[in-house]
């Protein structure tokens, strides 16, 4: 079976999690995180569940899970160790379109959850389709590794050069009788266009070595040379009125 990565805004989004033992903490947090609207439904919760409870970060239905429950939410997470509950709330959810996952269980599975390591604003999500739980710990483990503070810095860096660069894009279309509707915001023929292999040339072994260095604001200097866009150009297309 294949599976088709994706990554969910879940900001506001209500998610049903049934289940309030060890396999439900380790999806709540996460959750939570995300900026979902939790409710949880269990007639008992482990303390460090219990805890999310009592600090008002979801809501929980103290109770075993009933016919409806399901209704109105986008997604549906069971963390149960029980295959009769797990088919009932997959078979309601699914009735009314709702994707489903159960911790475990395949067959009432509409999607699986990936190994995940974070660090700052980066998310490497590792999977290996469920076959091998010791493999997929394994990849975190190591990417672990990887993600080091360095890392970490170069991603906040050029995020915060991107948005400054959109910001400039946002001011040039403004400008512009062509604009496209975003994204992009830019015409095909715009001197302030980035092509994305520039980005990528970009991110130099100066740059890094800089940034080992702690002197970010060469390296974003270097980058944004690298760029060439230390100041919008004045385009063609540019309404008179405008200039």
């Amino acid at each position: 079976m294949g599976y088709y990565p994706i990554f969910l805004e879940l900001e506001g989004i209500p998610v049903l999690l049934v289940g309030g033992g060890h396999v439900a903490l380790e999806k709540i947090g996460r959750l939570v995180d995300s900026g979902a609207r939790v409710t949880l439904v269990a007639p008992d919760l482990i303390p460090p569940v219990r805890a999310y409870a009592d600090g008002g970060r979801v809501r929980w239905l103290p109770r075993a899970f009933e016919d409806g429950d399901t209704a109105g939410q986008r997604f549906v997470f069971v963390a149960t160790d029980n295959g009769e509950v797990n088919r009932r709330v997959a078979d309601e959810a699914r009735a009314a379109g709702t994707l489903v996952n159960a911790a475990d269980d395949v067959d009432n599975c509409d999607f699986i959850l990936p190994s995940v390591v974070r660090k700052g604003p980066l998310q490497i999500a590792a999977s290996t389709a469920g076959t091998s739980p010791a493999m997929a710990r394994w990849l975190r483990e190591r990417l672990t590794e990887f993600l080091t503070d360095d890392i970490e810095i170069l991603a906040t860096l050029l995020g915060d050069i991107r948005r400054e660069v959109r910001a400039g894009d946002r001011e040039c279309a403004g400008r512009c009788e062509r604009a496209l509707t975003p994204p992009p915001l830019l015409c095909d023929t715009c001197p302030n266009r980035i092509p994305a292999d520039r980005w990528q040339e970009a991110i130099d072994p100066e740059v890094l070595r800089l940034i080992a260095s702690r002197d970010l604001d060469a390296a974003r200097a270097r980058i944004v040379r690298s760029l060439h866009r230390e100041a919008l150009v004045a385009s063609p297309t540019w309404r008179e009125a405008a200039r």
